[in-house]
């Protein structure tokens, strides 16, 4: 059998963090491409939602300006993801994988944004990193799908 955990992971920058978040789901030992997309786009959703949710809350307890500009710009940032998350399971489910892939790179680099408005210390370090790599395995995903799905 075809494995195509290792298919998607060896082309990702983060292979070992790529096949932790890809078998975390039971579901992933019998997916194809099209299964694991579904994995990494309902992951990262939980994630985006998550991480915009706590953006809120320490926006509204930040008294640095700076720094509150930085949680507004990051929840700017993190609302493009999620609405690319939502056109991600669409373009999947109609087979459009060139979107697909363009929602994928959106999702990585409006993490990798949110990241950069901290000049040190962000404290969305982790959450930043788990998006922004979900983006790159979808983007590999898409890569990998071909018109029939396989």
């Amino acid at each position: 059998s075809t494995n195509y955990v290792e298919l998607v992971c060896s082309k990702d920058s983060d292979q070992a963090f790529c096949r932790s978040i890809l078998t975390s789901d039971p579901h992933s030992q019998n997916a194809n491409f099209t299964g694991l997309a579904n994995i990494a786009i309902t992951y990262a959703s939980r994630s985006a939602n998550a991480t915009a949710a706590k953006i809120q809350s320490l926006s509204r307890l930040e008294k640095d300006p700076r720094r509150k500009a930085n949680f507004a710009a990051c929840a700017t940032y993190y609302e493009g993801a999620i609405d690319s998350l939502t056109y991600a399971s669409g373009d999947l489910a109609s087979g459009q994988y060139l979107l697909l892939n363009l929602d994928g790179g959106r999702v990585n680099s409006e993490a990798i944004s949110c990241e950069n408005m901290f000049k040190s210390r962000s404290p969305l370090t982790r959450e930043n990193y788990l998006l922004a790599q979900l983006g790159e395995i979808i983007v590999i995903i898409s890569d990998k799908l071909d018109p029939s799905g396989a």
